[in-house]
């Protein structure tokens, strides 16, 4: 036996032939490649997708009726109906129209019309009644309230929000997400390349004869089905005999193409087991060491496993850098012990080289954050996300209901499961139990943030999610995010809330939570460049409030002529915008106080498409646009003291302080405090 063989069969724990194998091998995907939507199936995403555009595109009708002015219809009863003048053409679907709805007025409109400028809310046709005598003006049977019956622009996708990241799997949800995005293709890890083959006299394949003493071999296709599911390419070998010379000549085959060589049989010290000998005369990680990482593993079944790793050969005698090697897995014959061995070792590593972070965890029960109403008759389904408990040893994750409305793309991308309530219940309560039916890979977040939105904690996100963190970002502002950190029900609630005195953050932490200081940001004004109605504001890109002077809102933003996008109700941008306006009670509210974008990205493309001709927003998304600051603010950290030791967090929070991080996030505009 030579010196390299005497290592054959020296058992090892399976953390130290972990530690050996990917120490060596160093699995990476190979560089991305781009793929049509027809192709994207199962792929791996290698570059994350903001969404390029909005979704919808524009304020758009839910019903058949008449575009108006809420308020034209307060009071609107049977007996007292509203009557509006009725405008002459009516919005069809798919046409764009230049009418402009002014107070007295309404617009006819089909169901998918776009919301005509100045209208904010739709009237079912079924609540009007034509004027017997002047067919110029209708009744308003029943008054309405702003943004009802209309589909805002972005309320399902907004402008530079990131939709998908890299190593998410691409299935049909994902790929709807893509087309109604107007994409035709994304950038994807190549699948890896894996050559399979089994080795043993006493195989034949299946559909052959089977003789005496002879079985049919199921790990080969066994492997092969495994792969594939797992996102890779799989080229069979079939059955090589117990010939070494043979065994030589597959492995050589095999090895010319593949990112991984899987074999099953050969691994033991019987002397008709050949797999390892041949193994060992491959071309090692070096060329003082033996491919033959590990030959033995304390696993019950499982013991015979080998793992090793053999140069590969260069692209050209030219080629100066070196070649990445080519890991080898050669696991035992028996299928069970095969197939656990497999997932143990090989399918991490698979996954490593397909470019897909580690497999997540499924739950299958989880328990309500809040009580929920369901209507009686029917039997309902509630999408949900996965979140995790705040002492996940002796509590079920939380499934958090969400919902879009029956035209949105992204509920279904991004849920992970739902459950249904029995059509004679009305009601299910906090922290009832719910048994999901998990929609694809359904996991509990290793990170789960609740709160503000912001460019900056994006690239936060990125960074972590790129280290396998399982992160997940709800943004429904910091109002919600403040709840959610004093229930315990998030992780870390981001948020910038200011109280009447312009202090940010500290008058609003909970006796339960600490409050961990994040980046300042500057919110301000944005519009279109050059728009000679705010000419009053001054030259653009400097400050409306000189230091030391109260912040207002400049009158001349009620200009009955100016639409402005507000935040969403519960955002930190909303509170501040509220605050400015009740500063000044002779400042009327302007008008499109009440459409609402989800997103700082979202008004700033509001603002650039002519939906509206002002909002605020921070400074980061006012490329291209004018922009007058309004004040700096800190953006800060919510976290509960009962999850401010999980790893997750713990990991964030260094990351926070990461300086590369920190030099990007100053580059992005954002102010740091000292480390």
């Amino acid at each position: 036996m030579t010196d390299d063989q005497a290592q054959f069969l020296t058992v090892v724990s399976p953390e130290e032939a972990h530690q050996r194998w990917w120490s060596a091998v160093k699995p990476a995907p190979r560089p991305p490649e781009p793929c049509a939507l027809a192709e994207l199936l199962g792929r791996r995403l290698a570059v994350a997708v903001a969404a390029p555009l909005d979704v919808p595109g524009f304020d758009r009708a839910n019903v058949d009726g008449f575009a108006v002015l809420a308020a034209d219809t307060y009071g609107a009863s049977e007996r007292r109906p509203q009557r509006l003048r009725r405008l002459t053409r009516t919005i069809h679907c798919g046409v764009a129209s230049d009418q402009e709805v002014t107070p007295g007025h309404a617009a006819p409109i089909a169901t998918g019309g776009a919301m005509p400028r100045g209208a904010d809310a739709v009237v079912m046709v079924e609540d009007t009644d034509p004027d017997p005598d002047d067919p110029d003006f209708i009744f308003i049977k029943r008054s309405t309230t702003p943004g009802a019956m209309i589909s805002f622009a972005g309320a399902d996708i907004t402008r530079g929000e990131v939709m998908l990241r890299p190593g998410d799997r691409l299935g049909p949800r994902e790929i709807g997400v893509l087309a109604a995005l107007g994409l035709t293709h994304a950038h994807v890890h190549p699948r890896p390349r894996v050559a399979i083959l089994s080795t043993g006299d006493e195989l034949v394949p299946p559909g052959a004869p089977r003789p005496h003493a002879k079985i049919h071999d199921c790990n080969q296709e066994l492997l092969a089905a495994t792969c594939r599911d797992l996102g890779a390419d799989v080229q069979t070998y079939g059955i090589i005999p117990d010939d070494l010379l043979e065994l030589r000549r597959a492995l050589a085959l095999a090895l010319q193409d593949a990112d991984l060589l899987l074999l099953s049989g050969g691994t033991s010290k019987g002397a008709g087991d050949l797999s390892v000998r041949a193994l060992s005369e491959l071309p090692g990680p070096t060329p003082t060491q033996s491919p033959v990482l590990v030959h033995g593993v304390a696993l019950k079944p499982g013991k015979p496993l080998c793992l090793a790793a053999t140069a590969r050969p260069p692209p050209s005698p030219s080629h100066a850098a070196p070649a990445p090697l080519t890991p080898i897995a050669i696991l035992p014959g028996f299928p069970t012990s095969a197939l656990f061995t497999f997932h143990e070792f090989v399918a991490p590593l698979l996954r490593a080289l397909a470019g897909a972070p580690p497999q997540p965890h499924h739950p299958l029960q989880a328990s309500l954050p809040h009580a929920i109403r369901s209507e009686r008759g029917r039997r309902e389904y509630h999408l949900i996300q996965l979140l995790a408990p705040l002492d996940p040893h002796k509590d079920p994750p939380i499934a958090l209901p969400i919902g879009k409305g029956s035209g949105s793309v992204t509920a279904f991308a991004r849920a992970d499961g739902f459950f249904a309530v029995d059509q004679q219940q009305e009601r299910l309560g906090e922290a009832e139990r719910v048994e999901i039916t998990r929609l694809g890979p359904a996991f509990t977040p290793d990170l789960l943030l609740l709160g503000s939105h912001c460019t900056g904690l994006e690239r936060l996100a990125d960074r972590l999610h790129a280290q396998g963190v399982h992160i997940r970002l709800i943004a429904q502002g910091s109002q919600a995010g403040l709840l959610a950190a004093e229930r315990g029900l998030c992780d870390i609630a981001p948020i910038h809330l200011c109280d009447e005195t312009g202090r940010y953050n500290a008058p609003f932490v909970p006796d339960n939570c600490v409050l961990v200081p994040g980046y300042q940001r500057i919110q301000g004004i944005l519009a279109r460049p050059g728009d000679p109605r705010l000419a009053a504001l001054g030259p653009a890109h400097r400050p409306l409030a000189p230091p030391g002077r109260e912040l207002r809102l400049p009158p001349e933003l009620s200009r009955p002529d100016l639409i402005m996008v507000n935040r969403n109700r519960g955002s930190g941008t909303r509170v501040l915008l509220d605050r400015l306006l009740a500063a000044d009670p002779t400042n009327p509210r302007p008008r499109g106080y009440h459409h609402e974008a989800r997103s700082h990205q979202g008004v700033a493309a509001c603002v650039r498409q002519g939906r509206a001709d002002w909002g605020l927003a921070i400074a980061n998304v006012a490329e291209g646009l004018d922009f007058w600051p309004l004040a700096e603010e800190s953006f800060d950290l919510l976290i509960p003291q009962g999850r401010l030791h999980r790893p997750a967090v713990a990991q964030f929070l260094r990351e926070l302080q990461d300086p590369d991080l920190r030099a990007q996030l100053r580059a992005d505009g954002f102010r740091l405090p000292p480390p």
